[in-house]
């Protein structure tokens, strides 16, 4: 075995890795606020059209409402994101606690997506949005 190929081959590896960080790709990117989750789900969903959008305290997951009942989820896929439109999703739970506002929502029956959001704010203006 050639040790200075070995060396050599390592070196470019991780010289390949450290320019792939600098340039911030790989891994999931998190959504700042809610007008980055709107752009995000106009985007990702042909039609819609984001009036409040909610980011989740983690910056993982992201809910977006077009109006009554209309609403998109942002989750993370990967390096990408996945958005999936409900057309009669609820309010089932608004509980401000101290490490924000956690919603639950019902997108479909029997189903419930559970989201603490930073910004008491916004997610009161999502709720009244959404209802």
């Amino acid at each position: 075995m050639n040790w200075w190929l070995a060396a050599g081959s390592l070196a470019a590896v991780l010289a390949l890795a450290g320019v792939a960080r600098m340039l911030g790709l790989g891994g999931s990117q998190k959504l700042a606020d809610g007008d980055d989750a709107i752009r995000m789900a106009e985007a990702l969903v042909s039609g819609f059209e984001g009036r409040v959008g909610v980011v989740a305290a983690d910056g993982g997951r992201a809910a977006v409402v077009g109006g009554p009942g209309d609403l998109v989820v942002i989750e993370p896929l990967g390096a990408r994101h996945r958005a999936t439109r409900f057309k009669s999703a609820r309010i089932v739970m608004a509980h401000p606690e101290a490490d924000g506002t956690k919603l639950a929502l019902e997108l479909q029956p029997g189903t419930v997506l559970r989201i603490t959001v930073a910004d008491a704010e916004a997610a009161r203006a999502f709720a009244e949005t959404l209802t």
